[in-house]
């Protein structure tokens, strides 16, 4: 099936035993406007090919029953699936399975992590690629169909007669009328293009010495000064004497068949966008970079460039402006940089026979990463300069259809051969150093350090034991009490997650709270620390502690699910919680970042009974006509501003203020981070409602708190009674 001719959209088969990778894959899919058909694994990707017929195959390669390369491989063995797409989905550096998933008859592969906000581009560019592919396939059978068939243009040249004898199609491509009298060889060389002219009356001379029938490529001008590419074969027929007597040629117009040949070489290296080398090109290009600098004993840098807060620019103005930015940083990349800064200037227009005479220096991976590759520096300081110089140029300001947009660059940057001597690690260690340069503050230039492998590998090492926490038992809870400054009874405690791993140790939340947002694991252990929660404060109710509030926080990536009220409901029921005894927090900037979604989903949490609270209140910005419309039940100052509270004006003030709000709010506050007597007696003056911090405790394992919430129980109900 031709997706790109069919009136409906193109329909994607995606094939992952992993539910959550095969429901983002889908969901990212249908948003970019295709049809998604799934299956869980090989065996049944077959069953669902056979009857839905997709255009293309996203598959994973490790899967029960049927692995990927065994159902790519049986797929590739079926009737008309010759050209099918099929994209592999494989991990970052698993080489071995790469190349086993091309040997199976895989078209491309995907890395894992997947970059979602690519997937629909990637899934185009194959799309049309397949389709570029299969009309070339259908134009050179009908050319091999005409050739059986139909009769070549032909020329023939004798010695006695010394002129040619041409028929009409040979006529029809030098632009002759049928009629025109017969020409000499001379003559008709002379229709060949200047720049091809020498080698074609070397070919000449060769056949008419040799007698080599081999045919040859070259271009003619016809009479109206029109180029046409041509194919040209001649055979000689020699006398005794090993004389040329007569010559017989043959002459093919084959422009358009070399159009589509160059328009499958610009689909294949050539971004769309911006008209910039491609990734397959820039590595092809590298790697005849690292052999001439092996060979002659040369330095050269690699810088891996990303433009910073770009999602911004998509989400706001949209991608059709980010469009625009993407090729405006192209052009740019291409004025400050000189010829001299690197390999020479990207050209796809001197192709030949496959080969590139040019060479490339700035090349798109994807998305608003760019590589520029410079060969001929002298020094390191070198590719500063022209970091410094990229800088200067991209931080102008641009005005796109009326839009004026800021944008800057961080970029990473590996010298070869100090910073690795292949293809690979190069690219990795410029990336690395690239993120580096993010996360001082963006805007950046930074060269690799040895020390941001070390730092990747111990991060992949922590991905990998935290996908097995759980069902490993490692994560386990710890909670905080909180204390209500009116009654001095423990009206609640916060559950904070504990990791303990038996390769890393204890692994601070700082650490692996990041990492799990990052990679989506947050959802699993999010719900986990939710239900874990509700178990315990259950068991302390019915132990008669009096707890009247479990409080958890409640991640971004878990916010913005659909189904997260329902989980909620559901947890509840199963632990037999009643809502009103849990408490649900949410940072203030998830508020800020949809306030419309934040509201349908605080609204339904609300209906089902739970308290709900905003946690490091003061640091997002919040508007407070906003805030009046959310159903919040209480306001948690963050522990930034309770630190100083007693040294520093400004502290007070705001803190002050976010108190005599709430109260005008009708919201209850609770101060976080409270560690001494002077802080907690500012915040009684001020009537706060409740602390939390290490004053009144650390984060307590389940046991010890339910000692501290015994000892306070018999510690009120005295004074209480009295």
């Amino acid at each position: 099936m031709n997706a790109e001719a069919s009136s409906q959209p193109p329909r994607v088969l995606v094939v992952d035993d992993d539910e959550t990778t095969r429901f983002l894959v889908s969901l990212t899919l249908e948003q970019a406007g295709f049809q998604v058909e799934q299956a869980a694994n090989g065996r049944h990707a077959l069953t669902v090919f056979d009857t839905t017929a997709p255009d293309l195959v996203i598959m994973d390669v490790m899967m029960p029953e049927l692995d990927g390369f065994a159902a790519c491989a049986e797929l590739r063995q079926r009737p008309d699936n010759a050209l099918l797409p099929i994209l592999m989905m494989t991990g970052l550096d698993d080489h071995e399975s790469i190349d086993q998933a091309f040997n199976a008859g895989a078209t491309d592969f995907i890395t894992k992590p997947i970059s979602y906000p690519l997937l629909g581009y990637r899934v185009r560019y194959l799309l049309r690629a397949s389709a570029a592919m299969a009309r070339l396939q259908e134009s050179e059978r009908r050319l091999a169909t005409a050739q059986r068939m139909a009769q070549l243009g032909y020329w023939q040249w004798s010695r006695d007669q010394e002129r040619l004898r041409l028929s009409d199609g040979v006529c029809a491509v030098l632009g002759f009328e049928a009629t025109t009298p017969d020409i000499t060889l001379p003559v008709l060389l002379n229709f060949v293009h200047e720049e091809d002219r020498s080698q074609v009356w070397q070919w000449f001379t060769d056949v008419c010495k040799h007698g080599n029938s081999q045919g040859i490529n070259y271009r003619i001008l016809d009479t109206r000064g029109v180029v046409h590419h041509v194919r040209q074969q001649v055979e000689t027929l020699f006398d005794d004497e090993h004389r040329p007597l007569q010559l017989y040629g043959t002459l093919q117009d084959i422009t358009e068949l070399r159009r589509a040949e160059d328009r499958i070489r610009e689909l294949a290296f050539t971004d769309a966008l911006t008209q910039l080398p491609n990734r397959s090109l820039f590595r092809d290009r590298l790697g005849e970079t690292i052999k001439l600098a092996k060979r002659h004993d040369r330095i050269f840098a690699l810088l891996f460039m990303d433009l910073d807060n770009f999602k911004r620019i998509n989400d706001t103005l949209g991608h059709r402006i980010g469009d625009l930015l993407l090729q405006a940083t192209a052009d740019r990349l291409r004025e400050c940089l000189r010829a001299s800064d690197a390999v020479g200037r990207e050209n796809l227009d001197n192709l030949d026979d496959g080969l590139t005479r040019t060479r490339c220096n700035i090349a798109r991976l994807g998305g608003d990463e760019f590589t520029i590759l410079l060969s001929e520096i002298r020094r390191c300081e070198d590719a500063a300069v022209v970091a410094e110089r990229i800088q200067k140029r991209l931080s102008r300001p641009l005005t796109l259809e009326g839009h004026e947009v800021f944008i800057t660059p961080s970029i990473g940057i590996a010298i070869f051969p100090h910073d690795g001597d292949d293809a690979e690690t190069l690219i990795k260690n410029a990336d690395m150093a690239m993120y580096s340069a993010k996360h001082q503050g963006r805007n950046l230039y930074r060269f690799y350090d040895a020390s941001l492998n070390e730092t990747a590998l111990q991060r992949l090492s922590m991905e990998n034991q935290l996908r097995k926490a759980i069902e490993q038992n490692e994560l386990s809870l710890h909670y905080q009490p909180q204390l209500d400054l009116s009654s001095g009874r423990i009206c609640g405690v916060e559950a904070l997650v504990r990791w303990q791993n038996p390769v890393l140790g204890f692994v601070s939340p700082l650490d692996f709270i990041p990492l799990a947002e990052e990679t989506g694991l947050i959802i699993p252990i999010g719900a986990w620390v939710l239900r874990t929660a509700c178990q315990q404060a259950r068991a302390w109710q019915d132990a008669g502690y009096g707890l009247s509030r479990m409080g958890v926080n409640i991640s971004v990536l878990q916010f913005i699910q659909p189904d997260f009220p329902s989980l909620v409901a559901r947890i509840l029921e199963e632990t037999g919680l009643s809502a009103e005894a849990l408490e649900l927090e949410i940072t203030e900037s998830l508020l800020m970042k949809d306030p419309e979604g934040a509201n349908h989903t605080l609204q339904g949490l609300k209906a089902l009974g739970v308290q709900l609270a905003i946690d490091d209140f003061g640091t997002g910005y919040s508007s407070l006509s906003r805030l009046k419309q959310l159903p919040l039940d209480r306001l948690k100052i963050d522990r930034a501003f309770v630190q100083e509270v007693n040294t520093c004006p400004d502290d007070a003030a705001i803190t002050t203020a976010v108190i005599a709000m709430a109260e005008s709010m009708g919201l209850r506050v609770i101060a976080e981070g409270v560690e001494n007597e002077a802080q907690l007696g500012f915040l009684r003056d001020k009537r706060c409602d409740e602390i939390q911090g290490y004053y009144l405790s650390r984060p307590l394992p389940a046991d010890e708190i339910a000692v501290l919430l015994h000892q306070y129980r018999q510690r009120i109900e005295p004074i209480s009674q009295a």
